[in-house]
């Protein structure tokens, strides 16, 4: 392969993707991994593509509506190209409402979602559930939203990795060390990428925070998700149910501990049905998180053909598709689509 126009630093979810649309824009494209591709927080459990409730309106929120709404083509896309399906499905989401407080909340969301969400998909308050699919709610009362759908993590980062070889990528593995080179850069490189901004600024612009979820045996696939006290359910296919997960910000290792356990525990608790799985899997991974949670995307504030996209945190996977768009705009057609809070001089500007 000739010398590639772009380099990206990252096989994540990120780089994978952007790398992805900018290849089938015609570019060269080489990735570099200090592992290798979805090893990282990218190649989780979960996969929940879960929107932003909504109300309290903001880019943010309005930008991953538009990613979520962008899933079933871009992943269709991948497919056709790798192969590999990632087991997309949208079947919705189910939160017990706890209070009077909640009720009032979900009725308002019903109103605000037929707007907001441009009529793709619904917010309603139910009070019927399956007997055999539910966690309990103190007021009888549930939210139920059609946006939410899943897919699987891993087959998504290995169906973008075969996508982009064979639209003619290099993936080189376990490359430690950036080299310095002429060209136009993409660091999509997680935690790690910023810790060293962090460093390079003597600020703290984001870190990691640990994440610990499991795979249990139960068969409940195209039922929809369910997310109470803090834990997410979510059916997925081959006979497994993912459960997670925790947001550790002080951890001293990566395995799993005992607080993959606890939540374990907790789940089987809240959830009927899950009191008999077993368990198939344990997973850790360490997700990058923006201070203030948004993600950073746009160029680096010192040093020029550097472009950053990082800080996906829990939605990652959700973000990618829209991710890849706007990066690929601004890099190849110029045109600036980034929310101004994504940007890393207007976060550096804040802390």
């Amino acid at each position: 392969m000739a010398t590639p126009d772009i380099t990206i630093y990252g096989a994540g979810i990120f780089g994978l993707s952007i790398g992805f649309e900018i290849l089938k824009r015609g570019f060269k494209v080489k990735i570099v991994d200090i592992s290798k591709p979805g090893f990282g927080a990218s190649g989780g459990l979960l996969g929940a593509l879960a929107p932003h409730t909504p109300d309290n309106w903001n880019e943010k929120k309005e930008f991953q509506l538009s990613s979520l709404l962008m899933q079933q083509k871009f992943w269709n896309e991948v497919y056709a190209i790798s192969g590999v399906d990632v087991e997309y499905s949208k079947n919705g989401r189910i939160i017990p409402l706890n209070d009077d407080r909640a009720v009032k909340l979900s009725l308002g969301r019903t109103e605000s979602a037929k707007k907001l969400w441009k009529g793709f998909a619904s917010w309603e308050t139910i009070n019927k559930i399956d007997k055999n699919w539910y966690v309990p709610s103190p007021t009888g009362l549930y939210s139920y939203d059609t946006m939410s759908a899943q897919l699987n993590p891993r087959k998504a980062c290995k169906s973008l990795e075969l996508a982009v070889k064979k639209l003619g990528a290099t993936i080189e593995e376990n490359i430690n060390n950036r080299v310095d080179k002429n060209g136009l850069e993409i660091w999509a490189t997680g935690h790690q990428g910023l810790n060293t901004l962090s460093k390079e600024f003597n600020k703290l612009i984001g870190d990691g925070v640990k994440g610990q979820a499991a795979l249990l045996t139960l068969d409940r696939r195209n039922h929809p998700q369910l997310f109470t006290d803090g834990i997410h359910i979510i059916p997925q296919q081959n006979n497994l149910v993912a459960i997670g997960s925790t947001s550790e910000t002080i951890w001293t290792h990566e395995q799993t501990d005992t607080r993959l356990d606890q939540i374990i525990q907790k789940a089987k608790q809240l959830c009927p049905a899950l009191i008999n799985s077993e368990i198939k899997e344990r997973w850790s991974g360490i997700r990058p998180r923006v201070k203030g949670r948004s993600p950073l995307l746009g160029p680096h504030p010192s040093k020029e053909n550097i472009f950053i996209a990082n800080g996906g945190f829990k939605i990652g996977i959700g973000l990618a598709p829209k991710i890849a768009e706007v990066t690929a705009n601004f890099i190849l057609n110029q045109q600036d689509m980034i929310p101004k809070r994504f940007t890393p001089a207007h976060v550096l500007s804040l802390i």
